[in-house]
């Protein structure tokens, strides 16, 4: 009969627990109200300033004309983690174009992504207009996911393709090909999940730019390069690695120019109507200090803008001394901007979900009217979303505006609580202002009253997409720690306490507790996400000194300990301290790179003699166990000559010359080897199993992983698995 109470019980606390992780999980992951189709040149307003001196009617609304398009045809180059810094700084290898921007050939901004700061949901932003979520993050994991596909929401590709008549073409990260399926018509995706390859994965695009584009039946082409990001994940972007990179990167973008170019000045003098190329260079995201992404730092969130084209009027820089492109390190526009900005210069609809405010020093090429009708076409959009998401904006009266423009024009909108009627005003006052506007007057006040409404319903409406929904947060978490304290008693009731009032393992048991109830406060906090690892730290630490106190093995306990504090001390992490002094720093300066590879052999040096030992003592079959060293050994000569190959100071003794001679040629084939010799290692380990004993087998595996670990790894962080072995 107890045993029916307590399972039931323990059913009603699964299910209270399950509805607590819900309502957490759905304030956690706002709702964000979008508008479902595709944009058409019907969804266009016309335009309010046709006719200035005509009688103020509906039919002069009505008779409006979009503006031409200014190109024909767009090469989007996509560098994965392109730092500002990386083209606008003093260390920049993109000579090239740093010199299309200096003689205002080019125009560069420093380009604002929102967090999560990974690739699928900035693809998303950059072709939607609208603001990712952290679920797009975790989806960004899984290769294999489709259920993000941006097949059935409004994108610029999609209007390009459908209203702009253009043949999409895309090489590079296959990202792409998930997010965008049957969009495009020649493509060669490439996996991003391999980082150890720096060079195949951008070769790979490399080898269709210019075949692809000396073709004439293209009409956007994206390419999508992962090279610098990998570089970053393996050795941070002060890697001897990087510049090499960045001046690859520049030489493609000189291949580009030149080759687009060319083609446009034949283009054009066979074709009276055709128009130029524009050719995007961007950043998805950018890389922190240590070369990793995904959160909101300054230096996570600021990659770039260049554009290059015919018609690109940017500022000619001189420097005078010092870099003059170093201004454009603060030269902020929001990432999202380059939907509406390339959907007018094409003269394509602006996607339905779109919050990106057009650059204006992009559409410095049309008149006074186009420009202004340009920015009612993105205000009509952007409000249509205000309408969508806030009860209190409702349609505009587009003939009481015309009708009495001096009366909205005028319209204090300041005193206004609530943000949809505030957005609506300001709206209204923009239309107006437009409406008086002649030809013969300065329209930068029109144009500022556009930009005002767009900013002031761009920032609400990101906010609201990107914000928590507190109270349901707050009850998820009192559901899930009622389901712990309800554990807890019917554990006491039934006999198998938690909290053990007369044993010494009271100092362990109780803190546990207080561990779980302290990390579901912890979720309260808006740094969990980049820095959960301290909770982390400071529990461990704390266990361990608890169990020291308590439970013996002093000597274990204590070498535990440090070597714990050292493993936190080698690479700083997170974001609040993540370019503090470490270790790593110590290790990558150039005057001790010695002994990085001197502590890489003794790991693997340790690894091999603990095996053996492992082997020895336990007397397993002679030929599993022979075998099993054997592949050992061989994995880790190949991940110390992979890596050796890859660092511009790797080892260079006479007798590592004639080892590695032995060895694979290529860094593939090295990696392949590796990977071969981890399977092959498993199959030894299972073969062995049943000689092996329950301790010995975990062991093993952890042991015959550990080349794969260390593969992926980089040198200086061999020694942190020498230090894991002890913690274990």
């Amino acid at each position: 009969m107890m045993r029916w109470v307590y399972a039931s019980a323990l059913s009603v606390l699964l299910v209270v627990e399950l509805v607590g992780l819900g309502l957490f999980a759905k304030g956690f992951f706002p709702y964000k109200k979008s508008i479902p189709g595709f944009a058409g040149r019907e969804d266009q307003p016309m335009d309010i300033g046709r006719g200035l001196n005509a009688p103020a009617t509906a039919q002069h609304v009505n008779s409006g004309v979009s503006a031409e398009p200014q190109y024909d045809r767009l090469v989007l180059m996509v560098v994965d983690a392109l730092r500002n810094d990386f083209v606008f700084g003093n260390e920049s290898g993109m000579a090239y174009t740093q010199n299309l921007l200096r003689s205002g050939a080019a125009l560069g901004f420093t380009a604002k992504a929102q967090a999560p700061t990974v690739t699928m949901p900035r693809i998303k932003a950059l072709m939607t207009g609208t603001v990712p979520s952290f679920l797009d993050a975790v989806l960004n994991i899984a290769e294999s996911d489709t259920s993000s596909s941006l097949k059935h929401q409004d994108n610029l590709l999609w209007q390009l393709k459908t209203h702009g008549g253009k043949e999409i073409n895309m090489f590079g990260d296959d990202t792409w090909l998930r997010l965008f399926p049957d969009m495009f018509t020649r493509t060669d995706g490439t996996s991003s999940f391999y980082v150890a390859d720096t060079v195949e994965v951008d070769t790979n695009v490399t080898r269709h730019v210019r075949p692809e584009l000396e073709r004439d039946d293209w009409g956007v082409v994206v390419l999508h390069y992962l090279g610098l990001d990998h570089i970053g994940h393996l050795a941070g972007p002060k890697s001897p690695l990087m510049r090499p990179k960045q001046r690859e990167m520049d030489d493609i973008v000189r291949t580009v120019h030149e080759i687009v170019a060319d083609q446009d000045r034949k283009r054009m003098a066979a074709d009276a109507q055709a128009k130029p190329t524009l050719v995007v260079l961007l950043g998805d995201h950018a890389m922190n200090e240590i070369g990793n992404h995904g959160g909101n730092s300054q230096l996570e969130t600021s990659t770039v803008f260049v554009f290059i084209g015919s018609g690109i009027a940017g500022q000619p820089m001189a420097d005078h001394g010092r870099n003059a492109l170093s201004k454009l390190l603060a030269s902020n526009v929001q990432q999202s901007s380059l939907v509406s900005t390339l959907a007018l210069l094409f003269g394509v609809p602006i996607p339905k979900n779109n919050l990106g405010l057009p650059l204006p020093e992009l559409l410095g090429g049309y008149s006074d009217r186009e420009r202004l009708h340009m920015l009612q076409t993105v205000s009509a959009q952007i409000y249509g979303l205000v309408r969508a998401n806030e009860n209190n904006a409702v349609a505009v009266d587009l003939q009481q505006i015309i009708a009495n423009p001096a009366v909205y024009a005028k319209a204090d909108c300041s005193h206004i609580d609530t943000a949809g009627s505030q957005m609506q005003c300001k709206y209204e006052a923009a239309l107006a202002m437009h409406r008086q506007a002649s030809s013969n007057t300065d329209v930068s006040n029109v144009e500022r009253a556009y930009y005002e409404f767009m900013e002031l319903a761009s920032t609400h409406l990101s906010r609201a997409s990107s914000g928590y929904n507190l109270q349901l947060m707050t009850m998820g978490l009192v559901l899930m720690a009622a389901t712990v304290l309800g554990f807890a008693v019917l554990c006491q009731f039934g006999g198998t306490s938690l909290i053990h009032f007369k044993s010494r393992r009271l100092a362990v048991s109780l803190p546990a507790v207080g561990m779980w109830a302290t990390y579901l406060l912890s979720t309260l906090s808006s740094s969990l996400i980049e820095e959960e690892h301290q909770f982390w730290y400071f529990w461990v630490q704390t266990l361990l000194a608890l169990r020291l106190a308590t439970n013996g093995g002093r000597y274990r306990t204590l070498a535990q300990m440090a070597a714990f504090r050292v493993v936190r001390a080698w690479n700083q992490t997170g974001q609040f301290w993540a370019g503090e002094p470490d270790v790593r720093q110590y290790l990558n300066a150039p005057e001790n790179a010695w002994l990085v590879w001197v502590l890489a052999v003794v790991t693997l040096g340790a690894i091999n003699a603990a095996a053996w030992a492992l082997h020895r003592r336990y007397r397993r079959s002679v030929l599993w166990s022979r075998a099993f060293r054997g592949l050992l050994a061989y994995a880790s000569v190949c991940v110390l000559a992979y890596h050796s190959d890859r660092s511009h100071e790797g080892l260079t003794l006479g007798v590592w010359k004639m080892v590695r001679a032995c060895l694979p040629s290529d860094s593939a084939r090295l990696a392949q080897s590796v990977y071969f010799a981890t399977a092959l290692l498993a199959a030894t380990s299972c073969a062995g199993l049943r000689r092996a004993g329950a301790y010995v087998a975990p062991l093993d595996a952890l042991t015959g992983v550990m080349p794969l670990l260390l593969l992926l790894s980089r040198p200086h962080n061999f020694a942190v698995f020498g230090l894991f072995f002890v913690i274990c």
